[in-house]
This record gives structure tokens, sequence and C-alpha cells, in this order.
């Protein structure tokens, strides 16, 4: 009687180990679901609203600057409006397409070279034709602030 008594407490302390075993390991799975990586799927694109006016006065090689204001559109059309200060022939208007990947802004400017940006909150900065940040002393000259 002495030997079932024991059989039968060890058989039921080898049960509640288990049980707890199981708990432990659904808790387990439960904390490694909740903990996994997440992938972080924001960029510029679906972060920001990019869409809007920017303006801002770039450098000139041959006067004080040139006022631009560039016109994002919902519809991932833009408009470009150059204004040479100081010149009486110096305004120009360009439209095109833009597109959006990560944090470069490029622009597709009809029967002229591409325009890249870096985007950033509320402002744009104007990158050389290698898609680089223009280096130089004039180098804070080349953003333009959403308005």
């Amino acid at each position: 009687m002495k030997k079932i008594a024991v059989l039968l407490c060890s058989c039921f302390l080898l049960a509640v180990t288990a049980c707890g075993n199981n708990t432990k390991t659904n808790k387990d799975k439960e904390e490694i679901k909740k903990t996994e990586a997440v992938v972080d799927i924001h960029n510029a694109e679906n972060s920001l609203d990019v869409d809007g006016v920017y303006k801002g006065t770039f450098p000139a090689a041959d006067g004080p600057g040139i006022e631009i204001t560039l016109t994002l559109n919902k519809d991932k059309t833009f408009t470009m409006h150059s204004v040479y200060i100081d010149r009486k022939d110096g305004v120009f208007d360009d439209k095109g397409t833009y597109t959006i990947d990560k944090n470069l802004l490029t622009l597709k400017i009809e029967g002229d070279a591409d325009q890249y940006y870096r985007i950033g909150e509320s402002k744009l900065l104007r990158l050389d034709s290698e898609k680089q940040e223009i280096t130089g002393a004039l180098v804070d000259h080349y953003y333009l602030t959403k308005e």
C-alpha cells in the first residue's frame, strides 16, 4: 500500500511539474512574440507630409541669389518658380513629376536634368547631380523650408 501511495504521489508531482513547465513555456513563447523585432517601414514618403510649398534662396554665380518656390502636389507633380535676384530676364518656371525613395526626393524636370533633395522634417536639402550633399561655405544656403 505504501508503494502505491508513493507511486501516486510521484505521478502527481510529475504531472504538476509538467503542467507548470508547459505554462512557463507558453509564457516564454508569448514573451518572444512580444519582443520580436519589428521592421520599421517608416520613410519620408509615408511618415511625413512632403507635399506643400517650399521656399529658399540658393546662391548664384552671377548675382545675389536665386529665390526658389517649389510646390509639391499630392499627385506627384511639382512646379518650381525661380527668380534670379537683380536680373530682369531671370524668371523661370519648371514643372514635372517627382519620386521619393526613402529620404531622397527626385524632381524629374521636363526638358532638363533631374534634381535631387534630401528630405528632412519641414525642409529639403539640395543635393548635387551625384546625389551627394553640396559642400563648402555656402552649404547652409541650399535648404528649402516648408511654409
